[in-house]
């Protein structure tokens, strides 16, 4: 049923025949043979299984739409005919039981619609980072960057047609309210990876924003910046697996640091901090690959990304003037210096450095 599920999924956002779509799933680790993807695909035939919220958010707004109709034309079919007439026209079986109370005019799907896009990838790698956090806030998206949810919320309509509002939430935090079940059966299912395979530069988009970091190399006692390193922090290890594959995919050569479990006090309280992977690169021509590639779209990130570029083809104690003219280190985390309208400006012209952003 699973294997059944991602074939349709990956059709879906890809497009792709039955022999791509076979040879994906092999990759991903389904087991399936070649003639059971193209009865699936090209004869209709279905396994029996209860829709999910996926499968509600991707086909039921369609199925209401051909049971109004149907009703419509042949008035004299009843509601198991016209139950059976959607199973035809679609990958999923609707209970005849729904399909009785939406021509009897008692019901409408009560579930958001999902378009499958490349916006719904920057979701999912969105989701797949901040997944827990997302659990324990009872749904929605919980950070400290305007620019990033704003981004969040546009993709979100792109897949779904909804904005959805943005709320402040204490000292410089943001928030949204969105259950999304459908989103976090993509989590739950792994039918995630499917969506990361057919977009894959959109999910990594989506989990760098969400989980990423980036921050200089200094040799201090010189006052030289050597040079810049990139990662990501992943507490789940099927999840660094396989983006490790894609980063390599786009010839990213990285390393990986396990860090274990760990408590830590902060004002008082002790809190528990679970085990997690950083994947990590640090030199200048992966630098400038990243940027055209993934790049951030959260605010903070984004700023250090274009500031490091822009600064790159200096000499390392002349890097580090600009750097640290910029940014102030503040137990132990880089923090950007309040604005100095007399501050000097770079000037590219002398410098030959090439804005790519």
């Amino acid at each position: 049923m699973e294997a059944y599920r991602a074939a349709i999924l990956l059709r879906l956002l890809t497009g792709w025949g039955y022999g791509e779509v076979w040879k994906t799933m092999r990759e991903l680790g389904y087991e399936v043979s070649i003639r059971t993807v193209i009865d699936w695909l090209h004869h209709g035939k279905k396994p029996r299984f209860t829709p999910t919220s996926l499968e509600k958010a991707l086909f039921y707004h369609k199925a209401y739409e051909l049971a109004v109709k149907a009703k419509s034309k042949h008035p004299e079919w009843g509601y198991r005919r016209i139950a059976t007439y959607i199973s035809k026209h679609l990958p999923v079986r609707v209970p005849s039981s729904t399909v009785y109370f939406w021509i009897r005019g008692r019901s409408k799907p009560n579930v958001t619609s999902v378009k499958p896009c490349p916006a719904l990838s920057y979701l999912v790698g969105v989701l797949v980072g901040d997944h827990p956090r997302a659990k324990s806030n009872g749904g929605g998206l919980h950070v400290n960057d305007e620019e990033f949810i704003e981004y969040y919320v546009e993709k979100y309509r792109e897949v779904t047609g909804v904005k959805l509002n943005v709320y402040p939430s204490g000292s410089d935090y943001w928030r949204t309210y969105e259950w999304g079940g459908w989103l976090r059966e993509l989590w739950y299912s792994g039918l995630w990876k499917v969506v990361a395979y057919a977009y894959p530069l959109e999910f990594l988009k989506g989990l760098y924003d969400s989980e990423g970091w980036i921050t200089p190399r200094i040799n201090w006692r010189r006052k030289k910046l050597r040079g810049v390193t990139v990662g990501l922090a992943i507490g789940n290890k099927e999840v660094v697996e396989f983006v490790e594959r894609l980063l390599s995919k786009y010839e990213f050569k990285t390393k990986r640091v396990y860090v274990p479990p760990q408590t830590s006090k902060i004002r008082n309280k002790v809190y528990v901090f679970g085990e997690y992977w950083k994947i990590y690169f640090w030199d200048w021509y992966q630098l400038l690959r990243f940027a055209r590639l993934i790049g951030f779209r959260e605010g903070k990130r984004r700023r250090r990304l274009e500031l490091l570029v822009k600064i790159r083809n200096l000499s390392p104690r002349k890097r580090f003037e600009e750097w640290t003219r910029r940014y102030v280190k503040v137990k132990g985390r880089w923090v950007e210096r309040a604005p100095n309208p007399r501050a000097n400006k770079i000037n590219l012209s002398k410098t030959g450095i090439v804005k790519i952003l």
